[in-house]
């Protein structure tokens, strides 16, 4: 292990198969940029995705600053130095969250942005939760950098939802759905509302991948993200 490694902590269960997705990836990647292969200090707390999502879903988004608060000491008092969530969704109160901690937190928006800016992108589509969709956390945070989020329209965005809660955060990955997720890309794509597409939810990547567009990149947050963890962490 690196002497001067710094512990992660992961928010996760949000849900449990991308959770799975950033424990693997982590270790696979730290092994990777350094050479060894030992593992890193990771530690997870798995919370509860429903009670999040329906403190979102009811615009309680100050009880949901206190539960992740909550959440978040726990990996703080057993040690963690880096903190994540493994998700897109709770990044809607990323800045009161992030205000009341005491260590690092890496944002996978911010950690989106950055990669965005290298490619060049201008004009990015965006898949995800309907609170990732219609919230301001992206739109904001890409616009300031001088980028453009589109979105789908509402009645595929609603469609995205609905998939995303009801099949791929309990693990199912149904062929019919990836084509109809792919239809709803291609359509922006061709008419040229976008340059790129962000998997804006973490189980999106796990259905949709790289080689299923050859047109555009499509984006994945888990893997952008991962890499300025580590960054964090490594130092």
């Amino acid at each position: 292990m690196l002497k001067h490694f710094k512990t992660i902590g992961m928010i996760g269960g949000i849900a449990p198969a991308s959770t799975i997705d950033y424990y693997q990836r982590i270790i696979s990647r730290f092994q990777e940029r350094t050479g060894q292969r030992d593992y890193p200090s990771l530690i997870i707390n798995s919370i509860n995705m429903n009670h999040m999502m329906n403190l979102i879903t009811n615009d309680h988004l100050d009880e949901l600053v206190d539960y992740l608060s909550e959440e978040i000491f726990v990996l703080e008092k057993a040690g963690a130095k880096v903190i994540f969530m493994a998700s897109n969704t709770p990044h809607i109160v990323y800045q009161p969250l992030v205000s009341r901690l005491r260590t690092k937190m890496v944002s996978i928006v911010d950690s989106t942005i950055a990669y965005a800016q290298s490619k060049g992108y201008r004009r990015l589509g965006l898949f995800g939760t309907l609170s990732t969709m219609e919230g301001e956390f992206f739109q904001d945070g890409f616009e300031a950098a001088g980028m453009e989020i589109i979105t789908p329209m509402p009645d595929e965005r609603k469609f995205i939802h609905k998939i995303y809660m009801e099949e791929l955060a309990r693990g199912r990955f149904m062929p019919e759905t990836k084509s109809r997720l792919l239809t709803i890309a291609n359509r922006m794509y061709q008419e040229g509302q976008i340059d790129s597409l962000i998997l804006g939810g973490t189980e999106l990547p796990l259905i949709l991948k790289s080689s299923d567009m050859e047109d555009i990149e499509l984006l994945n947050t888990t893997k952008i993200h991962v890499e300025k963890i580590l960054d964090a962490a490594i130092g």
